[in-house]
């Protein structure tokens, strides 16, 4: 008892294992604990935090390596290796991170000496929840106890549950990895510059690559939102003051009691916010897209809403499905049973649509083989015959059957590999300040033979492995003392993976990660200022290499930039602004690099592999990287392979392309007045079938949505943008259908729809007075009229506002 009190008293936010045996194989005064997860949770496809405590009780030094056995998703063991030296008496903390497989729940940890001999082996029993998908929500809190009515909450319709973990300075992580488990951070009632300087950044670069981050503010604003107001805010809140707010206007209260609470609420106003809850006073819940992730704020500190949501826990319900979106759950949901297989198809497109020169010239072999039938026949055989050298016509057959197996050897030399191979997907993202990347890397081998590559040691490495549920197999049996597929050993000067029992061209998939700071000064950038039909400014190109086949990104429009050299600048005044379908990467992707343009697959031409290969990569990192409403635009451009291996494996064979992208700041605002767009704040939808990820209309049936306009600004025009026809009209163009149909605004004066005139596409303040309501909403109901051509994606129009700030 005394031990399992001090254990959970210096690791309070870290959980031992929930049963272990450790076996000493020979003798040794060296002792083991291990701790693991959160609150001893953890979940599949996922790194998890593993801490394990050595204690040397002998004088002697020992130096040795500590080997984590786990299974991946695949069912194939993966050995990570940490070289361990441990002074004679003296004890010492190894945390490590650790990548699981799906529905793996143990692992095994091995402590060896220097000669490969076993101390210690000890099984870990991992607690990962095999019923409801989780949904792992860290608490920042100065009162977490305040905050358990989110814990156990059922996240739309259940699809997941909601599992919270306080966390604090003393387990807070130092990297992003580390963060790798959570799925949410909520911070409340708390100062987050008591985090380090290194646990801030961890913060920081977490949300920036995807994850989200909700932020309670109320009586102390200023510890939570006052760390990001720079980045975040249109101008600066004022302090925050004791309100009435009215908690069920975007939400019906369901148990009893008032829903107007009384409480500290900070206003403030987040630049391209998505508003989500709101009352006639203030924004109560706002999102706002950071980096790749998100960022919610609330008006109130969550500890104050706490009675409230112990009435009415589906607000929470209904807060976590607006602030995570519909994708991002159900992503959430499958990977609770596929594991990475997504991640592993995505990367298996990206990186195996093969090497065009690598092909046979089937007509060279085919005039090879023609030449040889004819000598080998009538050919060799009259030849010598006119010479009366018929004796010799054996080793002449002999002779030119060598020769053209020499040939024909020789022209296949291309397309054959001799060593270890390997091609990579590179993604560069870069700020002013810093460079992320991430690579997808294949590692191949032509022979049933091991191979070992060294790393950068500053990559983490993650294995991306298919999962094997919906194949309903059983998991084989892990005992810890089977051998290792693969071993990834981490030192000082370099990573090292090794591979055994390979098999002949078996790919193994792996994800790179590294961030550093942009000391070269690489990226796009530029001045933008987008308002109504017009874009100026430019953008420049400082990468060290030409970028092909650039483009520049808006929420719901792109520019296509072409080919840009080194240092290149493109002005934008002149150039072609397409409104995209929104969320159909594919469409988009193909856009840019020209494969829209084919009406049918060729896997023999260069042009055409070439199109497809790039295509892939950008509709991975658009499916990535452009998810939500952003004011900034990102420019994205491809480099070939450069000269110099960007991976450092210079003994191996190498092929790999690189996307390149950097945030851009777009200017909307001319004295005052502003343009955005009306999808900026969520449609509520009254009747009918809409999907707001993409703004498409599912089926035929009528749909009524009402836009929320803001109340911040006095709309003066409202344009109505249909998806341009370089989208609709391609050869790839098939399974895009733009709406056509009838268009009506609701006439709060009449209580009446007022059918629209189909060629008007901008409307002014004066002709949208009886259509706004006093809210500065505006209700549209869309009529599908080409009923024959059933459809589940109707592009519907996009709706961009312009209006004069109050």
């Amino acid at each position: 008892m005394l031990l399992a009190l001090l254990v959970f008293h210096v690791f309070p936010a870290w959980a031992v294992e929930e049963s272990s045996t450790q076996t000493p194989l020979i003798e040794s005064k060296i002792t083991m604990d291990v701790n693991y997860g959160y609150d001893n949770t953890a979940k599949g496809g996922r790194y998890i935090p593993v801490e394990v405590a050595l204690h040397n009780t002998e004088e002697e030094a020992f130096d040795g390596q500590l080997q984590v056995l786990t299974m991946e998703s695949d069912y194939n063991i993966y050995r990570y290796d940490y070289p361990v030296y441990i002074e004679g008496g003296a004890s010492v903390d190894k945390m490590m991170d650790i990548p699981l497989g799906n529905r793996i729940d143990q692992l095994f940890i091995n402590l060896v000496d220097g000669a490969g001999n076993q101390v210690i082996h000890k099984r870990v029993k991992l607690n990962v929840s095999s019923e409801v998908p989780e949904l792992f929500i860290g608490i920042l809190s100065d009162t977490p106890e305040k905050l358990q009515y989110i814990n156990g909450v059922g996240v739309d319709y259940s699809m997941l549950r909601t599992r919270t973990f306080v966390m604090d300075e003393e387990n807070f992580p130092e990297d992003e990895i580390g963060l790798n488990l959570v799925d949410v951070l909520l911070i409340s009632n708390y100062r987050i510059r008591d985090l380090s300087e290194m646990q801030s950044q961890a913060l920081v670069e977490w949300v920036r690559s995807g994850g989200i981050m909700i932020l309670g503010t109320g009586a102390r604003v200023d510890d939570t939102l006052g760390r990001f107001a720079p980045e975040l805010l249109d101008e600066s809140y004022d302090a925050p003051e004791l309100v009435q707010v009215d908690m069920a206007q975007d939400f019906e209260a369901e148990g009893p009691g008032n829903a107007v609470l009384e409480m500290v609420c900070a206003d403030f106003s987040l630049s391209g916010a998505n508003v989500i809850f709101s009352d006639d006073q203030l924004a109560l819940l706002a999102t706002v897209a950071y980096g790749k992730g998100t960022v919610a704020v609330a008006a109130y500190d969550f500890v104050d809403i706490a009675e409230f949501c112990q009435r009415n826990p589906s607000y929470i319900d209904a807060l976590f499905t607006n602030v995570l979106g519909e994708d991002k759950i159900n992503r959430l949901a499958e990977s609770a049973y596929s594991g990475n297989s997504n991640q592993y198809w995505s990367a298996n497109n990206m990186i195996n649509t093969g090497n065009v020169d690598r092909l046979p010239d089937i007509p060279l072999y085919t005039m090879e083989i023609i030449i040889y039938i004819f000598l080998v026949g009538p050919g060799i055989y009259i030849f010598l015959r006119q010479r009366e050298l018929n004796r010799y016509y054996r080793s002449a057959i002999v002779l030119l059957s060598l020769t053209f197996t020499a040939i024909i050897y020789l022209m296949g030399s291309r397309t054959r590999f001799q060593d270890t191979f390997y091609t990579y997907a590179r993604f560069l993202d870069t700020s002013e300040d810093t460079v992320n990347e991430t690579t997808y890397l294949n590692i191949q081998t032509p022979y049933n033979n091991p191979y070992t590559m060294k790393l950068d040691p500053r990559y983490s490495i993650k294995p991306i492995t298919r999962s094997y549920y919906d194949n309903m197999s059983s998991i084989p049996k892990f005992t810890g003392n089977e051998d290792y597929k693969v071993a990834i050993r981490y030192e000082a000067d370099a990573t090292t993976v090794s591979a055994q029992n390979v098999i002949a061209f078996e790919p193994k998939y792996f994800q790179l990660d590294k961030m550093e700071a942009n000391v070269k000064g690489i990226g796009f950038t530029g001045t933008i200022v987008m308002f109504e039909d017009e874009v100026t400014g430019s953008v420049t190109n400082s990468f060290k290499e030409p970028v092909e086949d650039a483009a520049l990104l808006f929420y719901d429009k792109m520019i296509l930039l072409g080919d840009m050299e080194p240092g290149e600048t493109k002005k934008l005044d002149d150039l072609e602004l397409l409104q995209v379908p929104l969320a159909h990467n594919n469409q988009i992707a193909e856009k840019i690099t020209g494969k829209d343009q084919y009406e049918k697959p060729d896997i023999n031409s260069r042009d055409y592999m070439d199109a497809l290969t790039r295509t892939n990569l950008l509709i991975c990192y658009l499916d990535n990287s452009v998810t939500s409403y952003t004011t900034n635009a990102r420019v994205v451009g491809i480099i070939n392979q450069p000269e110099d291996d960007p991976l450092h494996l210079d003994t191996y064979e190498v092929e790999g392309i690189t996307v390149v992208s950097s945030s851009i700041p777009v200017y909307q605002d001319e004295d005052g007045v502003v343009y955005r767009s009306a999808l900026m704040r969520k449609p509520t939808v009254i009747s009918g079938s809409y999907y707001n990820m993409s703004n498409t209309l599912y089926g035929i049936d009528p749909l009524t949505i009402e836009y929320s306009l803001g109340n911040d600004i006095e709309v003066e025009k409202l344009y109505i943008r249909y998806v341009s026809e370089s989208f609709t009209e391609t050869a790839s163009a098939g399974s895009l259908t733009p709406f056509t149909g009838s268009i009506y605004f609701y006439n709060h004066n009449t209580g009446n729809y007022d059918k629209m005139n189909e060629r008007q596409l901008m409307y002014t303040r004066e002709q949208l007075d009886d259509y706004l309501s006093p809210g500065n909403t505006i209700m549209v109901k869309y009529l599908y009229s080409n009923v024959s051509e059933y459809s589940w994606d109707i592009l519907l129009p996009m709706l961009d506002i312009v209006g004069r700030e109050y």
